[in-house]
């Protein structure tokens, strides 16, 4: 797939081996994210071009609601990029320092990671690194937060790892070994204590410095008096994965995510959900789901608020998006050729109106004496105040005027026709 089939909009991080933009699909208008891996001398944690390679195939089937599914590399001379599916949002760490989630909402979480982390088990695939920044986050159309996880086995490809990889790494990977299902379950553990706390269970440079922290580190303990308001068999699940021995973690995914479940309350069920997306084409436009239930968009500070775009039918719910842009397709929308003949049609309606009133006035001018005949002679009273001329005195009412009553075609006498206290 060519280059110029994706063309960037947006940069939006940049992290330690790569620079990373949101992009659109040209010929879809799909929203996509495009990671541009830096040089080998520009970086001290750089990604292997040709270990990418080998693993992109594998890492193409990772399809689900909860992963970012890699779309394609773009291996050039100049540029080497890889393009996945792009959910705006957050990343754990930039929610965790904005908002405390609800116990509810972090239960939640940690049941779409799991999911996530099921699909790798299934395909014998773990992710390797679900380090916070790894995780997006995002309010969804239909309620609730929704979590999708980036980058599947990206840290394959990486000889060096940045340190929060290393704050958040299972103490077996430290040692040398492979990624697997319990070491993933460690890391997921521990971004969702990150996610809780909006703290790092262990931190350092070095490997020796973090593991001391694991140490000492309790996770039950901690969590008591950081979130009193989490429940117990929450803690103590969270717990059980940050084990520093990986026999005494769950054993597979499967297993962590059916104690979970088991300490929810009853009637709960997952029911997957689409990942919310931007709609297709616009440079800015607004968050929406699969079936859009909700156009609410905050806008930047100083910039004009425009008003929420309504569907033709159906409910509308207000809904909080993370998209940093103001919407030009409502301005867009008003200027459309569509909204032309509207425009057009209004304005012969009332040109029609006023030139009817016009000939009904122009023939009651010519018409009304020949059917009401000469109205009678009226006395006016001249009783007017003295500091008013005679010229402008007010007529008096059809109520003092005997004959009135039984002359209901006279008309209406003007103002300017009162001179010398005769009507004329």
């Amino acid at each position: 797939m060519h280059a110029d089939h994706f063309q960037p909009e947006k940069i939006i991080a940049a992290g330690p081996s790569a620079k990373v933009y949101r992009g659109v699909e040209t010929m879809t208008g799909r929203k996509v994210l495009i990671k541009a891996l830096m040089e080998e001398h520009e970086t001290v944690h750089p990604l292997d071009r040709e270990r990418l390679q080998l693993l992109a195939p594998s890492l193409m089937q990772m399809r689900h609601p909860q992963i970012a599914g890699l779309i394609t590399l773009l291996p050039r001379e100049d540029e080497f990029a890889l393009v996945s599916e792009f959910m705006p949002g957050k990343n754990a760490r930039s929610f965790a320092a904005e908002r405390q989630a609800a116990p509810n909402d972090l239960r939640a979480l940690a049941v779409q990671l799991m999911h996530a982390l099921l699909v790798g088990e299934h395909l014998r695939q773990p992710h390797g690194d679900p380090k916070p920044s790894n995780l997006i986050i995002a309010d969804h159309p239909g309620g609730g937060l929704f979590l999708q996880v980036q980058d599947w086995g990206l840290s394959l490809a990486r000889q060096s790892h940045p340190p929060e990889t290393l704050w958040f790494r299972a103490p077996e990977l430290h040692a040398g070994g492979p990624p697997t299902t319990q070491s993933d379950l460690f890391t997921a553990a521990g971004s969702l204590f990150c996610i809780a706390t909006n703290t790092a269970p262990a931190q350092g440079t070095t490997v020796e410095e973090v593991m001391r922290d694991w140490q000492g580190f309790n996770a039950s303990h901690v969590l008591s008096h950081l979130r009193p308001d989490l429940d117990p068999p929450l803690r103590d699940w969270m717990a059980w994965l940050l084990n520093l021995a990986p026999q005494q973690r769950p054993q597979s995914v499967a297993q962590a995510l059916d104690v979970l479940m088991h300490s929810m309350h009853m009637g709960f069920h997952y029911m997957p959900q689409q990942a919310p997306v931007m709609a297709p084409g616009a440079q800015t436009t607004m968050l929406v789901a699969a079936v859009p239930t909700a156009v609410a968009v905050p806008v930047q500070s100083g910039a004009p608020k425009p008003k929420p775009v309504q569907p033709k039918s159906g409910p509308v719910r207000a809904v909080a998006t993370l998209v940093e842009d103001v919407p030009v397709a409502l301005a867009a929308k008003a200027s459309s050729p569509s909204a032309a003949p509207k425009k057009s049609l209004s304005r012969r309606g009332a040109i029609a109106v006023v030139l009817n009133l016009a000939a009904l006035t122009v023939i009651g001018f010519f018409v009304w004496p020949i059917v009401s005949g000469p109205a009678p002679r009226m006395e006016v009273s001249t009783a007017v105040s003295s500091d008013k001329p005679a010229a402008i005195a007010t007529p008096l009412a059809t109520a003092d005027i005997p004959h009135a009553a039984t002359a209901p075609s006279a008309a209406p006498v003007p103002v300017s026709a009162v001179t010398d206290g005769k009507v004329h």
